[in-house]
């Protein structure tokens, strides 16, 4: 039996899977969702959540819709059956996304507009040098950032756990960072995108982003957001959206998320595919429990 959640977790790229919507292609909320975010991108994504390819689903441009769509679509046929509006919410990198549409704060087509803004100027910014992040898992940070020394392209984008960090910058400088700590690692290896994401690289960005995005008029949140930079609440449409806008290059530390979940006190669930959130959430507190809402309400 589901504890009734009311914090929410809104999970990230990285968490999609073909069959991702088994179940939930019969309820009318997400299928009016994915509806919606289909007929504003172009983008095939209910056939690509059912049936693949993988690789077709993991495209940069693909990836990151669906998981928006689909966790937009799985909070509405929540709500619908009766889900309380969570006393708080916030998402991991991209997830943000899908808690500033589901506290209302933007309307999901500019969510994907974003989306959308973000990819065309990094493409057209780090055309002819590829750029990524990498993930490292099971090294302390001190000796993370001692490696970075020797690296001075990179830089540290995600706190995610006590010893569970990404690497942003150039893929040369990371593959070098990945053979280097390769020997000391539990886990280490690069990411499948394409984009320097959280990190200083993507400053350069902002204000053609916050220009491309000028006509989105945020409302006040219907719930309170947890920025993913630090953990702090977001009260007002305004600072939830800068947050949004200035998301790209503002590193994620999910451990001041997790510090602030702690003192909230509340039971939490984590509103996606997969379970990316709750592992992070316990791997940074072994003492926080994460619930899904990922199988549909009457399967729950």
């Amino acid at each position: 039996m589901l504890t009734v959640p009311r914090v929410l977790l809104f999970p990230g790229q990285g968490t999609e899977a073909v069959g991702m919507c088994a179940g939930w292609d019969t309820q009318p909320l997400w299928v009016d969702a994915l509806a919606a975010a289909e007929a504003h991108t172009g983008y095939p994504l209910r056939r690509l959540m059912a049936e693949g390819p993988l690789e077709a689903l993991r495209f940069q441009r693909h990836a990151p819709c669906a998981v928006l769509a689909h966790s937009v679509g799985l909070f509405r046929a929540w709500r619908q059956a009766g889900l309380p509006l969570p006393k708080a919410a916030t998402g991991h990198s991209m997830g943000f996304y899908s808690a500033l549409v589901a506290a209302e704060v933007i309307p999901l087509e500019a969510a994907l507009d974003l989306l959308d803004t973000v990819e065309g100027l990094s493409e057209a910014a780090f055309a002819g040098r590829p750029m990524g992040m990498a993930f490292i898992i099971g090294v302390p940070e001190m000796d993370v950032r001692q490696a970075l020394l020797g690296h001075p392209g990179l830089a540290l984008s995600n706190r995610n756990g006590q010893a569970q960090f990404t690497v942003s910058g150039p893929v040369d400088a990371l593959e070098s960072l990945v053979a280097t700590l390769q020997p000391s690692a539990f886990k280490v290896g690069l990411l499948p995108v394409k984009h320097p994401l959280h990190g200083p690289h993507m400053a350069t960005l902002l204000p053609a982003i916050a220009r491309r995005m000028a006509a989105v008029v945020p409302s006040d949140p219907a719930f309170p957001l947890l920025s993913h930079f630090d953990g702090r609440l977001l009260g007002t449409g305004g600072e939830a959206w800068d947050d949004g806008l200035a998301s790209v290059a503002l590193p994620v530390d999910w451990l001041a998320v997790v510090a602030r979940l702690e003192a909230l006190g509340h039971p939490l669930a984590e509103c996606g595919h997969g379970s990316q959130l709750a592992g992070l959430t316990r791997w940074a507190n072994r003492s926080l429990q994460v619930g899904s809402l990922q199988r549909p309400p009457q399967q729950a």
